[in-house]
């Protein structure tokens, strides 16, 4: 039987105050007491710190849940768990759920081509200038195997968007890199083009429909990064480490905000790993680990991370600065090891 969780006084009060150590001298976080770190608190907090040691992160923060309870925070560097910060890619999961919500509504299906979906919004703000585009499914989309690139072509580039429209048309001016269909290639276009898709079948704003469909009815909230809003629904979402945890919690079975059609088609993604709603999906002998990164290295420098262990616990992650290619896998691994020690 698993020891009594701490209550939320508890929590914080074990999981925000950072210990005095080498470490929080040389990224300048003051020494503090610690009050009865919670288990977890305490198996996270050596990796944490070191991994931000190692890659110079100068703030960041973690909340960890499992079984659906918060069980501990940390913070570092004035970075908090309960303040919203940039997700970056995280992002991704909120539009996907959007997305299935529509389809478990009847207003849309997985393998409707663009060609349908977008008649109206292409005759506003122009015609694909690859033809292939119009036959790509909203599946496709999801699963980065549309043929799209990751970004807009070079030479579709015009002046600096304010909003999806404005990356949309840069979008509709790039050819696709293959036929539809084929070899998952990561395509942060192909998320923006969602979010498209989003207004058009709800005639409502991205940012205020998926709050209300996504975040609210997983008791999180969340907002787009003014600096982020053309690429709002592919990396534009701002969450606090908490919410994010709750949000994640919609791949739980019985969850609120996604229907049978919609976790259907997820638990249906073929090969290991997977890629369907937003998010990466390992099948494990304990069950599915579902995890995945973010990074922004353009308007703001930060970086997050998801891991959704099968055992119930689930890690989130959210930090400042730029650091190089591979550095969130690693924290990734560092946190798997400190939950297989809990």
């Amino acid at each position: 039987m698993r020891p009594p969780l701490p209550g939320r006084r508890d929590v914080l009060l074990g999981g925000l105050l950072i210990a005095g150590s080498s470490l929080g001298t040389l990224l300048g976080f003051p020494a503090q007491a610690r009050v009865d770190p919670h288990p977890a608190t305490t198996a996270l907090n050596g990796p944490f710190r070191e991994w931000m040691s190692q890659y110079q992160v100068p703030a960041a923060s973690i909340a960890m849940m499992r079984d659906g309870r918060l069980v501990s925070t940390l913070g570092f560097g004035g970075m908090n768990a309960e303040t919203p910060a940039p997700i970056a890619s995280l992002s991704k999961a909120i539009t996907a759920i959007c997305v299935a919500h529509l389809v478990d509504a009847g207003r849309l299906s997985f393998t409707a081509p663009l060609g349908s979906v977008l008649g109206r919004t292409f005759a506003r703000l122009g015609q694909p200038v690859d033809p292939r585009f119009r036959s790509i499914t909203i599946e496709q989309l999801l699963m980065h195997r549309s043929g799209l690139p990751r970004e807009v072509a070079r030479a579709a580039r015009g002046a600096p968007a304010h909003d999806l429209a404005g990356s949309f048309t840069m979008i509709l001016a790039t050819p696709l890199d293959s036929d539809p269909g084929g070899d998952m290639v990561y395509s942060n276009i192909g998320y923006i083009t969602l979010g498209m898709v989003i207004q058009a079948v709800t005639g409502r704003d991205y940012e205020s429909y998926c709050r209300d469909v996504a975040l609210r009815p997983m008791n999180a909230s969340g907002t787009i990064h003014p600096l982020l809003r053309p690429r709002a629904s592919s990396g534009g979402w701002r969450v606090s480490a908490i919410d994010y945890a709750r949000f994640i919690q919609v791949f739980e079975p019985g969850s609120r905000a996604l229907g049978p059609l919609g976790r259907q088609w997820q638990e249906a993604r073929t090969g290991n790993p997977a890629y369907g709603l937003g998010i990466s999906m390992r099948r494990t002998e304990q069950g599915p680990l579902l995890t995945h990164t973010g990074r922004l290295i353009r308007e703001i420098r930060s970086g997050s991370l998801v891991v959704k262990f099968p055992n119930g616990v689930t890690a989130v992650a959210i930090f400042s600065g730029d650091t190089v290619q591979g550095a969130t896998n690693d924290l990734r691994r560092r946190l798997q090891s400190a939950v297989q020690s809990l």
